[in-house]
Parts: structure tokens; C-alpha cells; sequence
């Protein structure tokens, strides 16, 4: 009677652990899913290109890509700008341009890259 008891025991024990190591997983899982979901919405990736502006010689493009939101008047408002050169996207610092609304640039390899959004 002590065995069939300390095994119904054990098989309940079981169980329970299994059940609940299984569950918090899948809700931790999803919790984290559905707050990155949420930072989604509220901040959207814009593709662009910078080029840029030298009066004599070549001037030169480069791949860029903000994340940020529109904001009251047409622009975007940034929280992150990345930059791709030789293929990889690298985080960049960006400046407002004095008197262009909407314009900025970043500086890459010697060079000042300008773009609108």
C-alpha cells in the first residue's frame, strides 16, 4: 500500500513539474513577443539615400535607414539612423542641416552624407 501510494505520488509529481515547467516558457515567450510588437508600431524603419554635395569632384551615395515617426509637420522624427557601407548596417550619428527643414546628414569615411526625410 506504501509503494502504490509513494509511486502515485511520484507519477503525480511528475506530472505537475512538467506541466508547469513547460507552461511559464511559453508565457514568458509570449509576453516578450507581444511587447516587442508593441515598440514595433510606435516606430517605423525609413529607407532613404544620402548623397553627397561636393561643388567640384565626384559625389558619392550611401544606403540609410531611419527609425523613427512622423511627426506634426511632415518630418520624421529619429531615434536611430544606420547606415550601410561594405555591406553591413552600422549605427551612425546624425546632424540637423541649419535652415533645410527635414534635412540632416551624417559623416562616413571622411565624408558628409546628406538626406532628407
Amino acid at each position: 500500500m506504501k509503494k502504490i501510494f509513494l509511486l502515485s505520488l511520484l507519477a503525480l509529481s511528475v506530472t505537475l513539474f512538467s506541466s508547469t515547467s513547460i507552461e511559464p516558457s511559453e508565457e514568458v515567450y509570449n509576453k516578450s513577443e507581444i511587447n516587442h510588437s508593441k515598440n514595433e508600431v510606435n516606430q517605423n524603419w525609413y529607407s532613404t539615400t544620402g548623397a553627397t554635395r561636393n561643388q567640384y569632384g565626384t559625389n558619392y551615395s550611401i544606403s540609410i535607414r531611419v527609425q523613427g515617426f512622423e511627426a506634426y509637420g511632415g518630418c520624421v522624427n529619429i531615434s536611430k539612423v544606420q547606415v550601410n557601407s561594405g555591406g553591413s548596417w552600422s549605427s551612425a550619428s546624425y546632424y540637423s542641416v541649419y535652415g533645410e527643414d527635414c534635412t540632416y546628414y551624417v559623416s562616413v569615411g571622411g565624408n558628409s552624407y546628406y538626406f532628407s526625410i
